[in-house]
């Protein structure tokens, strides 16, 4: 997963877009789990700050899920 820093678009827009690529693609699909914010921080080398911010991004598209305790899910959704 490559983020390019000094891009036109926010470092935290970008990881929310190839999360969301990854998810609209069936890579991850409903119900799976994502990377933890420490497997995110690793592979992007981004903060947990602005790994934080592209959750919420997912978050309030309804993409994703949080289950206390276990991590981030990818939400379930109606059949297309």
């Amino acid at each position: 997963m490559t983020i390019d820093p000094d891009g036109a678009t926010a470092p935290y827009l970008q990881l929310a877009a190839l999360l969301r690529t990854r998810i609209e693609s069936g890579a991850i699909g409903p119900g799976r789990r994502l990377p933890s914010q420490t497997e995110l921080e690793a592979e992007t080398g981004l903060s947990r700050s602005t790994i934080k911010r592209a959750v919420e991004v997912l978050k309030n598209e309804g993409l994703i899920v949080t289950s206390p305790g276990r991590g981030l899910f990818v939400a379930e959704t109606a059949d297309k």
